[in-house]
């Protein structure tokens, strides 16, 4: 995928850059809007639909599936036919499964419409995160942009919270989806007026290996599918699973092939960015246990309504519209690894506390502080994840490393959520208690953010060490400049030396060589 430069976008609108960022933000609010505010109304779709308990999670992750797996295809389509063009269709996909999502009537139909939901997703958000790129050249003030567009979400997070409450305990869940189809259009409206486009004699240089784009899609949905229906001896699952693994292989075979593969396997290469993917999906995964076990005690166990749970997340959405910018100015001061070790180290303790709750529990002695350090341990670990990882990409690749990002976030955090949940479905088949069940589910949030502190106490250097690399590298490069030169004197001089004519007696010439 391309690096976006002024010389390489069609500027045809005259909007200032916060109008730009504003645009994609909406995109960003309306999407970790609706996930929020549906989280808060399983308890009542469950009851409403007659959803089992093995069913219920597929709300989310018939969303997670789809979105993480086509999020690759959908920022290389951007780029051969432009991001502005997969950004529009994007919002207006997404706009009409959510009307589906909310005239759904069966399970069936409401975990189909989600899927159709997340390929909206898939095509808006990588595209949106290529052309914030090309927005913002300068790496500051790339941080700040970046740490905005999260903001936006901690925003559609809180209120999310709020409506899906409102609307769960009022005129219905229904409604989450409707508003979300409404202002799904009304931004795509504003954004075909706002957005540049990308140069059309660039984008024609762009080639779409096929071959890999199938082959990556269907492993990931393999892989993800089978792992998220978690009957691990059924036979449909362990040919899911096996065919994925042999797709996923295949798919590195090809790309090594061919000439303008879908994913370079070289932008593994730099040790960081695999850490941070790696961090970015353990993120995701707590973030989707953290809300889905939280909404269900606080719902199932502690008897709270809808809209009385929406109330008690509000610590965990609302600082985020200051913290996650106060991440963005403090990344180019100290760096990634001090605020990524305080984030997740606060996720660790923000689970730790949820878990030990249960029915006898009240709201302000270990929800609430949960809350609060977990909005913490959100607002810097992803700020500083996303940053981290799109400014260390080459020249080329930021579109690339953005898509990679994201894909690693929503598919790892599919398996990782699939995963937790078969586990605290088991405790609740052994024991007979949800709430076991759903404290286990919490340990697991607290283990795999315990594992993103290790990678990056382990993999992420230092922000002295990164400056100390760069100035070594620049030195590198300027000595091998200062060589080359030499050699290129010295042989152009030679080549004169051995010539008749003229030339080799020039004064003037004669003079630069001296000088």
């Amino acid at each position: 995928m391309m690096l976006f430069t002024k010389t390489n976008i069609t500027n045809t609108t005259k909007a200032p850059k916060w109008v730009i960022l504003v645009v994609f933000c909406l995109a960003q609010f309306i999407d970790v809007a609706n996930l929020s505010a549906v989280n808060i109304s399983l308890p009542t779709i469950k009851t409403e639909l007659h959803f089992s308990e093995n069913q219920l999670p597929w709300i989310v992750n018939a969303f997670t599936l789809t979105f993480g797996t086509f999020l690759l295809i959908g920022g290389k389509l951007g780029d051969k036919y432009g991001h502005k063009r997969f950004f529009l269709i994007g919002l207006l996909w997404f706009s009409v499964w959510s009307l589906v999502c909310g005239l759904s009537q069966s399970v069936i139909l409401l975990c189909i419409a989600r899927a159709m939901q997340g390929l909206g997703a898939a095509a808006t958000i990588p595209n949106a995160l290529a052309l914030i790129q090309f927005t913002y050249t300068e790496e500051v003030e790339k941080s700040r942009a970046l740490a905005v567009f999260s903001s936006s979400g901690a925003l559609g997070f809180g209120i999310g919270l709020v409506l899906g409450g409102v609307f769960t305990a009022t005129i219905g869940w229904k409604y989450i989806f409707y508003i979300s189809a409404i202002m799904g259009v009304l931004v795509a409206v504003v954004a075909f007026f706002v957005i540049p486009e990308s140069s059309p004699e660039l984008r024609a240089n762009v080639k779409l290996d096929i071959a890999g784009a199938i082959t990556i899609t269907v492993a990931l949905l393999a892989i993800v599918y089978g792992i998220s229906d978690g009957r691990w001896s059924s036979v449909p699952v362990i040919i899911s699973l096996v065919l994925g693994i042999l797709l996923l292989l295949a798919f590195v075979w090809i790309e090594k092939k061919v000439v303008s593969p879908m994913l370079p396997m070289s932008i593994f290469r730099t040790r960081m960015f695999s850490a941070m993917l790696v961090v970015g999906a353990l993120y995701q995964t707590w973030y989707l246990v953290y809300n889905l076990y939280c909404t269900l005690i606080f719902q199932e166990v502690m008897g709270y309504g809808a809209l009385n749970t929406a109330y008690a997340f509000f610590p965990l959405a609302f600082p985020g519209l200051i913290l996650n910018p106060l991440a963005g100015h403090l990344i180019p001061k100290v760096g990634a690894k001090p605020l990524l070790m305080l984030g997740t180290g606060c996720m660790a303790i923000s689970a730790a506390l949820f878990a030990v709750a249960d029915a006898d529990t009240g709201y302000w002695p270990l929800p609430f502080p949960s809350m609060c350090i977990g909005e913490i341990g959100i607002a810097m670990t992803y700020t500083s994840a996303m940053v981290a990882a799109l400014t260390m990409a080459k020249s080329g690749e930021h579109g690339l490393n953005s898509a990679v990002f994201s894909v690693a976030m929503q598919a790892g955090s599919g398996v990782g959520l699939a995963i937790t949940n078969a586990i605290s479905e088991a405790v609740i088949n052994s024991t007979g208690s949800h709430l076991k069940g759903y404290q286990v589910g919490l340990w697991v949030g607290f283990a795999v953010t315990l594992l993103c502190v290790l990678i990056t106490l382990v993999f992420v250097p230092s922000k002295a060490t990164l400056e100390r690399k760069r100035l070594a590298r620049a030195e590198a490069a300027s000595e091998r400049e200062r060589v080359e030169d030499g050699e290129n004197i010295e042989g152009y001089r030679n080549d004169i030396e051995q010539s008749p004519g003229k030339e080799k007696k020039d004064p003037m010439l004669e003079t630069s060589f001296q000088v």
